[in-house]
């Protein structure tokens, strides 16, 4: 069984933590409390009860408890209002509104545990027991400030905190008067870019939104956050825990300029690094006699939500090894990836230095030579490829589309590659469509704004951003089996063109006026459907549209639009915005 080591989301405060690794403990009143007292009382079923007992009262690794992971979670019920305690943690910890944790937040926690090395897991029978580092947490319960020591250390050994340190560090170096990071901006640059398991809202389309949405504020500030986003708020949770102190939360005022406007607001979880967080980040990276703090990673921290994520960490893997090794380039990795069974076809150099690159933004420290040799610094303790993982090295379909894309993109930023993933994501659709506007805003003179449904479009473009001559309504769709422009989303889009061709529409939110800058494009507005792939006769469709209305429009793929922004971007091509106008006119599926 395969667990999501080493990205925490939810776990909360730093006593739980304590609380979570003292359970491996019979020493500790934790333990006690669980046997006599929180089980028997939080857990209702009788035969769950007696079984999590017997499995807590059974010291089996080295007279210690080792205890099964669905054990320690337990299960998640539905609906979630009629939720009972099941589980270890669950009983441990008190939730927000119930006397007991629900199971993803357990889960957090038991991560958490994990990824700071105070537990350890046992692939064979899927159970966790106390390490040495744990149980010296565990043997100082009550002695709360030896325990925030034993914790900094293994911070220390933490990656993804060390890149944000890192980044903190980096911004009160070149910037003190304004030292400050969100965690949009943090979140930008943590984790593997590109990728459906690191996303990040882009701060400007929030500060946008906010402010065109007051009474939606708080809703977008809790509700709008990528994994990495979350990642990063999280890890500055701990680093400015009172007794920490490496980070500080602080209030920072974010001005952005769309479409000539200026928009400004505050973003509350943004964050500042203190004067023993620089110490701290130094001695995570310092040479010395006594040897810099090795860094703890896991095998799963190399790919979280990706389809075929086994593939990507063994790729990563491999190259992380070979890194650790010995300085070396490109073309070498390359050869050595081939001797472990990859297809050369699946591994350009390209790909392979996407990879390196985001190894620095989840925290190690990559060099490279002037003979173009890489290598990392870090002594890699914890990352095992398992043996079920190598003879999985042919990438899904997905994973195909972004290694080729990754070749042709070479003026677009490799972060635009998490489009394919979140098109085929029917989960994403809201950051989809975000992060297609951040595209389209990367055209020099091309405005883009995000609507957000609501009796109005997801989004939509114009050029130039001042006096506009082109305009665009955008709907973007989510499919992971592909889109087929039914005929509610037809009849949809039609209704936006009529309301645009009228603008005196009865429809309250007036959408219409972001194209007024300061005077409406005096050509018909155009329309495009954005997915993973279209399906059915979406043709037909789109006919329709033009038919009723004889306005122009389109569909295109995710990939597709990539490749024509890449087109826009590349200034050697010949191709430029009023082709790429052009091209999302020519009522059928864009080439």
């Amino acid at each position: 069984m395969s667990h999501a080591f080493g990205w925490i989301q939810d776990p909360g405060s730093i006593d739980n933590l304590f609380k979570c690794v003292e359970l491996f403990d019979k020493n500790t009143s934790t333990y006690s409390d669980l046997i006599h007292t929180l089980i028997p009382k939080k857990i209702a079923n009788t035969e769950i009860k007696k079984q999590l007992l017997q499995e807590l009262k059974s010291l089996n690794r080295n007279g210690q408890p080792a205890l099964a992971y669905r054990s320690l979670i337990g299960t998640a019920f539905k609906p979630r209002r009629s939720a009972k305690c099941n589980g270890i943690i669950q009983a441990l910890i008190p939730g927000q509104r119930r006397n007991f944790l629900a199971d993803w937040p357990a889960d957090n926690f038991l991560r958490w545990a994990h990824a700071m090395g105070f537990i350890e897991w046992d692939e064979k029978s899927d159970t966790f027991f106390a390490t040495q580092k744990g149980l010296s947490v565990s043997q100082k319960q009550g002695n709360r400030n030896a325990q925030v020591d034993i914790l900094k250390q293994a911070i220390l050994e933490y990656p993804p905190a060390i890149r944000i340190l890192e980044l903190l560090n980096d911004k009160f170096t070149s910037s003190p008067n304004d030292p400050c990071l969100t965690k949009f901006e943090l979140g930008e640059e943590l984790g593997f870019r590109g990728e459906g398991g690191f996303t990040t809202y882009p701060q400007h389309v929030v500060i946008h939104a906010i402010v065109t949405n007051q009474l939606s504020k708080n809703k977008i500030l809790s509700n709008w956050e990528g994994s990495s986003d979350k990642y990063a708020r999280m890890i500055c949770g701990w680093l400015s825990d009172c007794d920490i102190k490496w980070v500080q939360q602080v209030g920072k005022i974010v001005t952005v300029s769309i479409g000539g406007t200026n928009f400004q607001n505050s973003i509350p979880q943004s964050y500042q690094i203190t004067q023993s967080g620089i110490a701290a980040f130094r001695r995570a990276r310092q040479r010395s006699s006594k040897g810099a703090v090795k860094k703890r990673l896991f095998f799963e921290m190399l790919s979280t939500r990706a389809s075929d994520r086994e593939h990507l960490r063994t790729r990563r893997a491999l190259i992380l090894q070979i890194l650790s090794k010995r300085k070396i380039n490109l073309n070498a990795i390359q050869v050595y990836l081939v001797s472990k069974n990859f297809d050369i076809a699946n591994i350009p150099l390209s790909v392979i230095e996407d990879d390196i690159n985001n190894f620095t933004r989840i925290g190690l420290e990559v060099k490279k030579n002037q003979n173009q040799r890489f290598w990392i610094r870090d002594k890699l303790i914890a990352l095992k490829i398992p043996r079920f993982a190598i003879p999985q090295l042919t990438p899904s379909a997905i994973t195909k589309i972004k290694i080729t894309l990754a070749n042709k993109l070479i003026n677009l930023n490799h972060n635009f590659l998490d489009l394919i993933d979140l098109s085929f994501d029917a989960n994403q659709n809201r950051l989809f469509e975000i992060r297609i506007i951040d595209l389209l805003r990367q055209i020099p003179n091309l405005n883009a704004l995000h609507l957000g449904g609501g009796n109005r479009p997801d989004g939509v473009a114009y050029y130039p951003d001042i006096n506009p001559q082109k305009g665009l309504i955008l709907d973007a769709k989510s499919y992971s089996s592909g889109f087929s422009v039914p005929i509610s989303e037809r009849d949809k889009m039609k209704r936006y063109i009529d309301e645009f061709n009228s603008k005196s529409a009865p429809n309250p939110t007036k959408w219409w006026l972001v194209f007024q800058k300061p005077t409406y494009p005096p050509n018909p507005i155009n329309f495009t459907f954005i997915s993973s792939r279209f399906i059915g006769n979406f043709s037909n469709q789109i006919k329709y549209i033009k038919d009723t209305t004889n306005n122009d429009g389109s569909v295109i793929t995710s990939e597709k639009l990539l490749e024509k922004v890449e087109d826009v971007l590349d200034k050697s091509n010949p191709y430029n915005t009023e082709d790429f106008f052009r091209d999302l006119s020519s009522n059928g599926e864009v080439q």
